[in-house]
């Protein structure tokens, strides 16, 4: 699975509140600030004062982090009302319509439940630093993970064949232990994460599969894994 990145426990600022779910639009429409801005009706100053120093005071209004979640489609987060001090009557009029949310890949209303969003990389933990890891936040939970703790999303970290790229949006959970047919998230104790078809499970380890038409053309033994999580939701696949 995902590398346990944890939290710190200290409690964030509104200002990085706004910035994680920022840079969670920004990674999801593979947009940069500029066009993030453009997109919606903003100076570009205004988003990349904010992302590019992190020691200025500035914090959007209400107002310009409606215009944001209208043009991306993703709505505002229940973390970033709550870090702003919203009071619930006022949640709906910041919510986009549905149909914006639809454009953005959510088919019901975001303010009901979230999920951890973790960064998970192909590279071993040595280099991902040098790669420029992405924040770990929240976002939307799919209706079927709503209430499971042990639910998260994360970015598929590599391809698998030719028919699921990487990029694609995923949501994982460790509700249960995997099974032959799974789709699951595994990570090495060298910190590389990979998606892969669960073939079957022996002594030798997890026999596992990147082709749509299984075979076993991997295996990873048991004491090279770190964390192991079942791909639950597909939600944008390139």
């Amino acid at each position: 699975m995902a590398i346990d990145m944890k939290q710190s426990g200290k409690s964030q600022t509104p200002k990085q509140a706004v910035i994680e779910w920022i840079d969670y639009i920004l990674d999801r429409k593979r947009w940069n600030g500029t066009e993030l801005a453009r997109k919606a009706g903003l100076a570009p100053s205004t988003l990349l004062r904010l992302l590019n120093n992190p020691d200025h005071q500035f914090v959007p209004t209400i107002k310009t982090l409606q215009k944001i979640a209208e043009a991306s489609g993703i709505p505002i987060t229940k973390k970033v009302m709550e870090s702003l001090k919203i009071d619930s009557e006022s949640v709906s009029e910041l919510m986009p319509s549905e149909s914006t949310l639809r454009r953005g890949g959510y088919r019901g209303h975001e303010n009901a439940a979230t999920v951890e969003f973790r960064h998970v990389s192909a590279l071993p933990a040595s280099l991902q630093a040098a790669a420029g890891s992405k924040r770990d936040g929240h976002v939307a939970a799919p209706p079927q993970l709503e209430g499971d703790e042990t639910a998260f999303a994360f970015n598929m970290p590599d391809d698998l064949g030719e028919w699921l790229r990487a990029g694609s949006l995923m949501f994982a959970t460790k509700r249960r232990d995997p099974v032959a047919g799974d789709m699951i998230l595994v990570t090495g104790k060298d910190g590389k994460s990979k998606v892969r078809l669960l073939i079957s499970i022996d002594e030798n380890g997890l026999n596992l599969s990147k082709e749509m038409t299984a075979k076993n053309d991997e295996i990873m033994k048991f004491d090279d894994i770190q964390d192991i999580a079942i791909v639950a939701v597909i939600v944008r696949a390139l």
